[in-house]
């Protein structure tokens, strides 16, 4: 599944997550907008964790989405900033994200 953000029906003032009003005019009417890619900013890998201890690494990518707003998305390998990326959700509910 694509991952959408939101975008205000009054402004057009886009973020992620939704909110019940728009921080920019108050509105509260938005839209769906699909971003099937990012670039990424940053990336780092999650090595260790709580209760995990022989747990795989967690690789972890702020993605800057087309429609401009920054999503956290996991991914099945190391990223780096500049990285072209698909964005899509899996069955649990978790932003993933895949090198083009």
């Amino acid at each position: 599944m694509t991952l959408s953000v939101f975008q205000c029906n009054d402004c057009d003032h886009t973020l992620f997550p939704a909110r019940y009003l728009c921080p920019s005019c108050g509105g509260a009417d938005w839209r769906s907008v699909p971003i099937p890619q990012g670039i990424v900013s940053e990336a780092t890998v999650v090595r260790q964790r709580v209760g995990q201890p022989n747990a795989a690494p967690l690789y972890l990518a702020s993605v800057i989405s087309m429609a401009g707003p920054i999503v956290i998305a996991r991914s099945g390998a190391a990223l780096h900033a500049g990285d072209v990326v698909n964005l899509t959700i899996d069955a649990a509910g978790a932003i993933l994200a895949s090198r083009i």
